[in-house]
């Protein structure tokens, strides 16, 4: 069985909803960060007190998506797509840093991946509204190449999945449902562009590593469609949600791989990556985040409508009922 507690609930002072993003820093209290859209608020909160760490205070054209990743010199940095380009920030102290080059300036970035590539390098990927797939060194800001140019309309979403040491694959989606496939270091396009769904694409995550199949999930509109990196085929049917996506997340608690999903009727719910069985796990909130941790267990953190932010563990769980959130089988395990 897998449980999810409550653990945490940060009231963020704010009256709207707030998307959290949550990582991963060796030796000291793991990141949590949350920022909201249209007033681009960011804010870092002590994930164990939830006390407010630091905010910025900046006036930005926005916030269409974020990322959290390290950098091989151990900074821990928060990465921003607006309106005008992409901001970054170091995510432990809140100091602003240069922003990729000043190509990027001026139009608008709707989604951002980050992650190694193959040649170590770190890279960070955006969708532009320009339709081009932008790749820059996240270093330095540097642009790696000339933007990737196929799709018709706007990237609205992208991805990195890594296929094998040696290949990492950049995933983007665009407005008229479309995905593309290209290789990360080259730039090189994989494969003929993908009908993904008959709407924009509105989010792109890879999926938690199944046997030697290396997976990632697209929504649109109220549907989530699982894809196998490699060829480029729909792995399964669609995983319904009734209701719109707001945000994807991943997690592997005790070896579960875990597809979760935030939408607009306020509940996060998931399913078994591997079978895209529902697995009954209902929270609350209209975005969602995870972390994997050493232990076999999950951090869960959820942004609800009123402004607040719940963190949640996921464990498994051979107890007795009481005092669970919410328990479900976990028998299918994969990652």
């Amino acid at each position: 069985m897998l449980r999810a507690q409550e653990v945490l609930t940060v009231a963020s002072g704010y009256a709207h909803a707030v998307r959290p993003l949550v990582g991963a820093v060796p030796d000291a209290a793991n990141l949590l960060v949350s920022t909201w859209g249209d007033g681009a608020e960011i804010h870092r909160w002590d994930i164990a007190s939830g006390e407010s760490v630091w905010r910025c205070d900046a006036e930005l054209p926005g916030c269409n998506d974020a990322v959290l990743f390290s950098l091989p010199d151990g900074r821990h940095i928060l990465a921003v797509a607006t309106e005008d380009g992409v901001e970054r920030w170091n995510a432990v102290t809140g100091e602003p840093l240069d922003g990729p080059d000043s190509a990027s300036a001026g139009w608008t970035v709707w989604g951002l991946a980050a992650g190694t590539l193959p040649d170590g390098r770190s890279a960070l990927v955006g969708a532009g509204n320009n339709g081009t797939v932008q790749r820059w060194d996240a270093v330095s800001g540097e642009p790696l190449g000339a933007p990737l140019r196929g799709h018709g309309t706007p990237v609205m979403a992208v991805g990195l999945v890594h296929l094998s040491p040696a290949e990492t694959v950049i995933v983007s989606g665009d407005d008229s449902g479309f995905l593309r496939r290209w290789n990360a270091v080259s730039g090189d396009p994989i494969g003929d562009p993908v009908a993904g769904h008959a709407s924009r694409v509105g989010i792109i995550t890879p999926l938690p590593v199944i046997g030697a199949r290396k997976l990632f999930a697209s929504s649109a509109v109220d549907e989530i469609c699982r894809w196998d990196t490699a060829t480029g085929e729909q792995v399964g049917g669609p995983l319904t949600t009734g209701t719109d996506v707001f945000a994807l997340a991943t997690a592997c608690p005790g070896g579960t791989p875990l597809l979760l999903a935030a939408g607009a009727d306020g509940q996060v719910v998931a399913w078994n990556a591997n079978t895209g069985e529902p697995t009954g796990i209902t929270l609350r909130g209209v975005s969602v985040a995870a972390l994997d941790q050493p232990d076999g267990t999950a951090l869960v953190v959820t942004g609800t409508s009123q402004g607040e932010i719940v963190v949640w563990s996921l464990s498994e769980w051979a107890g007795d009922f009481d005092d669970v959130a919410t328990n479900v089988d976990a028998s299918d395990t994969g990652c």
